[in-house]
């Protein structure tokens, strides 16, 4: 019986899951290349603590993405590309990082999905 009902939530989880995975699916084509820390940076008024991440569409179709990068204060930074066509590339930063960062993306022509609100990201990640 407990053989059978693990089994039975075992397939229900696995079912959920991949019901999601298509959402985001698409960001595992966006690839992190390179990192650097303590690089100056135009956006910030020190560079003692500065993460720069850089990111490329692997994709063979444009994406619009959003990626966040983590501050120490555990608000995340976010940059959003719209149109991000293959080959291209992102960089996306914090002033004082934690060295996290979280990407989110759709088909460019998907109107059906919404990539996350800034407010939505840091109610649900910035603990």
């Amino acid at each position: 019986m407990k053989k059978n009902l693990f089994l039975v939530v075992v397939l229900i989880v696995g079912f959920i899951s991949s019901a999601f995975l298509e959402e985001d699916d698409l960001a595992k084509y966006i690839i992190k290349y390179k990192s650097e820390w303590g690089k100056s940076c135009l956006q910030c008024i020190e560079s003692k603590g500065t993460y720069r991440v850089y990111f490329k569409n692997t994709y063979s179709d444009k994406l619009d993405i959003k990626i966040g990068v983590q501050e120490k204060d555990k608000k995340w930074r976010t940059f959003q590309r719209l149109n991000f066509v293959p080959k291209d590339t992102i960089v996306a930063y914090a002033c004082k990082g934690t060295g996290k960062y979280m990407i989110w993306a759709k088909a460019s022509d998907d109107s059906s999905t919404e990539l996350p609100k800034d407010a939505e990201i840091n109610l649900q990640y910035g603990k």
